[in-house]
């Protein structure tokens, strides 16, 4: 069970960090506007989204995997 409780906070944990990552470099891309800064925004952020995304399907899928194996 505290296993499970700490992958639950380390998924949550990676998600707040890349959002509040994302949110500070756009601050920094709304300071000083440029095509070159917009785009390393834009790079950061999809690459970010592509990485919670990945290990919260990974985790996600491991559990269900252990729940069917319990019943």
């Amino acid at each position: 069970m505290i296993r499970i409780a700490l992958s639950v906070i380390n998924d949550r944990l990676i998600t707040i960090l890349a959002l509040i990552a994302t949110f500070v470099l756009s601050l920094w891309i709304m300071r000083e506007p440029d095509l070159i800064r917009l785009g390393a925004g834009v790079i950061f952020a999809i690459f970010s989204y592509l990485l919670v995304r990945n290990k919260e399907k990974k985790d996600g899928g491991n559990e269900r995997q252990r729940d069917e194996r319990e019943v």
